[in-house]
């Protein structure tokens, strides 16, 4: 299975696929896209170009590599001609069971038993998506990019009925072009998901019940812990918060669980009232920002946190 991945063949070309698509042209690989919904082949283009123009400004793409890297995109009339030779197909269809299986089996059937296919999917198990996969389903894995992709390199790799050869393989690929991988069990909504619905159920109960407002729950991540993660995530930041992450992890188990299992209360529902008042309080938060102007803003930020780390590994 160790295939050498030169080519890449990416099937739905929406918001995911885009960022795929340019993360594999920007780092050197050929890219066969293609979508069944015409209007996302048509604009395919145009919003990789966009994204390139954005990396330029930021000072990560030089504006005389961009027609070289345009030039690596290939748009298919079809599924055939899109995978046909392709030495890796990444998927980012819609979260449908039915949509992702048939693809799958049809992806199977029409390449050869060295192509591993990777899923964009962010809650489905392989085991069911592969259900009807008979041409070797243990190459087919989940390959979870985070949104968008081309930001934010992190990405999560699992497939319990895939092999640990195929896993291993993609999580090389994946490092050789910039992207963080994590190989991971699979489970609904895999790591990062979950991690980031655990701090949003946290944050909504606090405003639900009065504790504070939703500016100061988005301050406390933001201008608080926020400022640490990017750097030391949870468990490595209990090393500097104790003399040691051993000591951390003492003060956890002899006292603090407990109490937070007592204080902690489950949300569970999400009333109209509580929807509003999150609505109107995070409005202010984009001081004037439309939607698409705070998603510049924060693709900005992103970009230049992910430089600065590269610029200074620990």
């Amino acid at each position: 299975m160790a295939r050498e991945i030169k080519k890449v063949a990416v099937i739905g070309c929406g918001f995911i696929g885009f960022g795929w698509i340019t993360v594999f042209a920007r780092h050197g690989i050929e890219v066969n896209a293609f979508d069944s919904f015409a209007p996302s082949m048509e604009t395919v283009k145009d919003r990789v170009r966009d994204g390139l123009d954005f990396f330029v400004d930021e000072g990560v793409v030089k504006a005389e590599d961009i027609p070289a890297i345009m030039d690596r995109i290939k748009l298919c009339s079809s599924l055939e001609e899109a995978v046909a030779d392709a030495d890796y197909v990444q998927e980012c269809i819609p979260e449908n069971l039915e949509l992702k299986q048939n693809l799958f089996r049809d992806v199977a059937n029409l390449t050869d038993e060295t192509v591993a296919i990777g899923s964009s999917c962010s809650g489905l198990q392989m085991a069911d998506i592969a259900a009807k996969v008979t041409n070797h389903p243990e190459r087919c894995i989940v390959s979870h990019p985070t949104n968008p992709p081309h930001i934010v390199a992190y990405m999560e790799i699992a497939g319990d009925t895939a092999s640990d050869e195929v896993k291993q393989h993609i999580f090389d690929f994946m490092e050789s072009i910039g992207q963080k991988p994590i190989i991971c069990k699979e489970i609904y909504g895999y790591v990062l998901n979950r991690m980031q619905l655990a701090v949003q159920k946290e944050a909504l109960y606090m405003v639900q019940e009065g504790i504070c407002s939703v500016e100061a729950v988005e301050r406390a991540i933001t201008d608080g812990v926020g400022m640490r993660w990017p750097f030391t995530g949870p468990l490595a930041t209990e090393e500097l918060n104790s003399a040691s992450i051993e000591e951390g992890m003492y003060k956890y188990k002899d006292y603090m669980m407990e109490f937070f299992t007592k204080e902690q209360k489950p949300l569970n529902d999400i009333s109209d009232e509580l929807i509003a008042k999150v609505v109107a309080g995070v409005k202010p938060i984009m001081n004037g920002r439309t939607h698409d102007e705070y998603r510049l803003w924060r693709d900005q930020m992103v970009t230049r946190t992910r430089l600065m780390k590269e610029n200074n590994p620990i």
